[in-house]
């Protein structure tokens, strides 16, 4: 499970193999279609680099440190070798600066929880919110201009406000493509929720906004949470390792 659910982090935050990330040659921008489509390929290479980065099955915090270490400094020099078209210079540089501070991070984590300590430690306490919101911000320009590209933006559905959305009645909900589907689901008082983790192979959380509830995480393809809702209102929840994914639990009497 280890092995599968690095590959899906690891695609989201970072690259292997500066070949891809070349200079374009003198002076001269890429175009947006050009780097995009360096991008997206930089995606499909980091599926590949992140089948097995540890060459273990169980790999160990320090083995997750070492290798998201070299792919960070890797991405960043292959980064600063791109020069991208001018509008976007600014979501490239904060692309850059994003993955440095993530690396910054990757020593205290490390010495926080211990080499041996089980890998999976690792990746609840490491922030991916701002590689993440980099990643996704470039993501959005490609939409918006209609140009093919998938550099690594696993929001999903994330980021709508449930409020906006219908409720559905329902007491199942499943966690998966980044968000929470149904997102707005309506029950009744006495109700129990159950939220279960999908084929993400990435950690998830259902987080109260007002701290009523925390699954703490959710790892495993099946993992189950249950909340009891005993009292009528509106119960807005999160992901605490992805904050863009949101839901909302409305609860009649």
């Amino acid at each position: 499970m280890m092995r599968i659910y690095l590959v899906a982090i690891v695609s989201v935050m970072l690259v292997l193999s500066l070949g891809l990330v070349a200079a374009c040659g003198g002076d001269d921008a890429l175009s947006e279609e050009e780097y995009f489509a360096k991008l997206t390929e930089l995606d499909k290479v980091a599926d590949e680099a992140g089948d097995e980065p540890s060459g273990d099955e169980d790999p160990t915090v320090g083995q997750i440190a070492d290798t998201f270490t070299e792919i960070a400094n890797d991405y960043i020099s292959g980064l600063e070798d791109i020069k991208p078209p001018e509008d976007l210079e600014d979501e490239h540089q904060e692309l850059i600066d994003a993955i440095k501070e993530f690396a910054e991070t990757i020593p205290g984590v490390r010495d926080d929880l211990g080499d041996d300590a089980p890998g999976e430690e690792f990746f609840g306490e490491i922030d991916f919110e701002r590689a993440d919101a980099a990643f996704c911000a470039l993501q959005k320009v490609a939409d918006d201009k209609g140009i093919e590209a998938d550099v690594g933006c696993e929001e999903g559905d994330g980021g709508v406000d449930p409020s906006t959305l219908p409720a559905e009645e329902a007491t199942e909900v499943l966690i998966e493509d980044f968000s929470f589907q149904p997102a707005h689901i309506q029950v009744s008082v006495g109700d129990t929720v159950t939220w279960t983790q999908g084929a993400d192979d990435a950690l998830h959380t259902v987080t109260a906004d007002d701290e009523s509830f925390d699954s703490d995480n959710l790892s495993d393809e099946g993992d189950t949470f249950e909340s009891t809702f005993e009292r009528a209102g509106e119960f807005s929840y999160f992901c605490s390792i992805h904050p863009e994914m949101l839901g909302l639990v409305t609860v009649l009497e």
